[in-house]
């Protein structure tokens, strides 16, 4: 009795190559000659094109003599033509004469190869490794894209980037976040430095990245300077109320330097963040710690907040004084949000930068490092428009209003 196929989708693979090597075995290759007859296909229309184009330019067919020529051959040269089915060498005539041609066959398929640019580009965002990269388009085309030809078209980037930075903003932004991520750049000698991000709220709680900036350091001159040139541009703060960020002084000094009047949140999840790193008995004492922290933040106001600071205190001083004391620290101002109850999920935390944050540290991972700080301008900038143009799923990240804030897995850019 013969064994039945399982087509299930967790052995769907392993069977269809079992149907393949069977069929293989019967001289017939059912995906291979497919591609190969229409790849071959392919680069024959391609070529008659070229041909046809060439000799309705010119005025006649090779050999033939007429009146009407505007020129004769002079050779071939070859041009390379990349499509979904692989990369096609053609053979271009030359020209005698003063004939310009140019082949608008091409230009028809600029469209396709600018999708085909897109998607190399895309999958240097998504984070595929050189290695699964050049296995992935070997597959797909039956040519491998080097990481330096996909580092390359980055570069496409460029205009759009300075446009990016350069335009102007409307002042209609509520609330403003900042945060950061820590990247290792190599120059002369590889360090790590903080890529500041800035993200606005509109009145309809729309959400955009306003700016972003590999800085040197986390100074008040280089949040200023972003701050300064988001003022320059158009966002002089008029709708402005409350702006987010870590406890970091020199993002305060910013702050107070270019929006004097913004109220300013600390994150709670930073605050909480850095409590728990000051738990002295993390095995003992941290879960039971840290979940009665997390319970302030989810007082119903501001007085009933204070109370549960205050039991909390009581309760935990004597065993974790360092932690206590640190939640104690301008305690004050991680409760700003109490005064605009509505919007407490858009700015008790910086967490709504934290998507875009995730899905850098999850791509970069695999570039592990970037040669230079232009490389980092391109990169963050391609996935900052990926992740807007992809809805992504909700997460639930670590935050004050979960019941336990987990040992923290990544650096923030602006720990304090």
């Amino acid at each position: 009795m013969s064994k039945a196929i399982d087509f299930s989708t967790n052995n769907v693979t392993g069977q269809w190559n079992h149907v393949k090597r069977n069929l293989l075995d019967m001289g017939i290759g059912v995906k291979e000659k497919f591609e190969t007859e229409a790849h071959r296909a392919i680069k024959e229309i391609l070529q008659r094109g070229v041909d046809e184009e060439f000799n309705a330019k010119v005025g006649a067919k090779k050999y033939e003599r007429t009146d009407h020529r505007q020129g004769t051959r002079k050779g071939t040269y070859s041009r390379y033509l990349t499509t979904t089915f692989g990369r096609s060498e053609l053979s271009i005539p030359r020209v005698r004469g003063k004939v310009d041609i140019e082949f608008e066959m091409f230009n028809r398929y600029q469209r396709r190869q600018k999708k085909f640019d897109e998607m190399v580009i895309m999958s240097l965002i998504l984070g595929i490794s050189t290695r699964k990269q050049r296995k992935f388009f070997k597959a797909f085309i039956g040519d491998a894209v080097s990481h330096t030809t996909a580092s390359r078209l980055l570069r496409n980037f460029e205009k759009d980037l300075m446009a990016f930075r350069t335009q102007s903003i409307a002042d209609e932004y509520k609330y403003i976040l900042i945060d950061g991520i820590w990247v290792s750049v190599k120059e002369r000698e590889s360090r790590k430095r903080p890529i500041i991000f800035v993200l606005g709220i509109k009145e309809d709680d729309s959400k955009e990245i306003l700016a972003f900036k590999l800085a040197r350091g986390e100074s008040e001159q280089e949040v200023a300077g972003i701050l300064n040139d988001l003022y320059r541009r158009g966002l002089e703060g008029k709708n402005l109320k409350v702006i987010a960020s870590d406890g970091a002084r020199g993002i305060r000094a910013a702050i107070s330097m270019v929006y004097p009047y913004a109220k300013w949140q600390w994150c709670s999840t930073h605050k909480l963040r850095n409590v728990n790193k000051r738990i002295k008995q993390k095995v003992k004492n941290r879960k039971g710690l840290m979940k009665d922290a997390s319970q302030i933040y989810k007082a119903a106001s501001r007085r009933e907040a204070l109370t549960r600071f205050s039991a909390f205190s009581k309760k935990w001083k004597d065993r974790e004084p360092t932690a206590v004391s640190n939640l104690r620290q301008n305690f004050a101002d991680t409760l700003t949000f109490y005064d605009y109850m509505d919007d407490k999920r858009l700015i008790s935390t910086t967490n709504h930068i934290e998507r875009y944050l995730e899905e850098i540290r999850r791509r970069i991972k695999v570039q592990g490092y970037f040669k230079n700080p232009r490389s980092v301008d391109y990169w963050v900038y391609g996935i900052i428009q990926y992740v807007d143009s992809v809805k992504l799923p909700k997460r639930t990240p670590s935050s004050p209003m979960g019941e336990e804030i987990k040992e923290p897995v990544y650096e923030s850019a602006h720990s304090s």
